[in-house]
């Protein structure tokens, strides 16, 4: 889509002295680039982004920490209530059903470090899990019960 958009300044063999100032000058090049093709109003693609940004099941919570505040510095005008509301939104249930269990923090610096400590025991137990699974394998294989 870009490469149509300056296709007819770049095939253009017309005077040189006519042509754009992108085409001398770098800077000038980034700006008709972002402008033309870039987001028109980026805290509103960030506000989209936040409300549809979801923690996978699979995935470990740095990850959605990480892009989490990433969007969250780019709106305008979200309270530490809005953001502890996204913030938990986006968790997956696993995590979303301890925090029931405990109790749900009241700001999102608490709310994030409990999601932390929720994912790191969940991610701590599986692997116990799957060793324990690998054990059990191992001594169905060998007779070793």
């Amino acid at each position: 889509m870009a490469l149509e958009w300056f296709k007819l300044d770049l095939l253009s063999s017309g005077n040189p002295g006519s042509h754009p100032l992108w085409m001398d000058d770098w800077t000038e090049f980034v700006i008709e680039l972002q402008s033309t093709f870039g987001p028109h109003n980026p805290v509103t693609d960030a506000e989209n982004q936040l409300d549809h940004l979801q923690m996978k099941e699979n995935q470990c919570i740095n990850k959605y920490v990480v892009e989490f505040n990433r969007l969250a510095s780019q709106v305008r005008g979200y309270g530490d209530g809005a953001l502890c509301h996204q913030f938990y939104s986006g968790l997956p249930d696993h995590i979303k059903d301890k925090i029931c269990h405990i109790g749900k923090p009241h700001n999102l610096d608490d709310l994030r470090y409990l999601a932390q400590e929720i994912d790191m025991h969940y991610w701590e137990h599986k692997e116990k899990q799957e060793q324990a699974h690998h054990l059990l394998q191992h001594q169905l294989l060998f007779g070793e019960c």
